[in-house]
């Protein structure tokens, strides 16, 4: 089995390493943060790419704002502190403001691709940004962006 999982994680990491910037959907950073078995080990490679700069990540503030939500629902002040702290300074990694032009295209994306806003928000934002690669778990988004740029869906590394 743990063949299994470093031939995947490889398979993965070639896919990876053919791009220089990439954008991380809100789950991936979640799965990450929370040190989710499996996919945690899947993302660590991507951040130790993005230290020694090789790669650039790029976020939506809407990722930034769903990231936020669960640690002030539950009144966690100090995680929210750490979350922001991390993002801040992580290098390699940015977070992308909601513009005007980001909000249009959007609206563009929700009314061809029936995709939710917050989703529709985050591919917008992919490319805004010439983000090569989006990487997430949501399969029907990766689905619908596909038509617009590439994704990578963790779970398939996964199975």
């Amino acid at each position: 089995m743990a063949q299994y999982k470093s031939r995947q994680l490889e398979l993965f990491m070639e896919q990876i390493t053919q791009y220089q910037t990439l954008l991380l959907d809100t789950n991936a950073l979640i799965y990450f943060l929370d040190d989710v078995s499996g996919y945690a080990d899947l993302l660590e490679p991507i951040f130790n790419l993005a230290e020694q700069g090789q790669i650039r990540i790029n976020l939506s503030a809407i990722s930034e704002a769903e990231l936020l939500v669960k640690p002030y629902r539950e009144g966690n002040l100090e995680t929210v502190k750490v979350i922001k702290f991390w993002i801040e300074e992580f290098p390699n990694l940015k977070v992308i403001p909601v513009s005007r032009e980001i909000a249009h295209k959007a609206a563009e994306l929700r009314g061809v691709l029936g995709l939710r806003l917050p989703d529709a928000l985050v591919l917008a934002t992919a490319i805004n940004t010439d983000s090569e690669l989006i990487v997430g778990n949501d399969f029907q988004m990766l689905r619908k962006a596909a038509a617009y740029l590439p994704g990578l869906t963790l779970e398939h590394y996964l199975s």
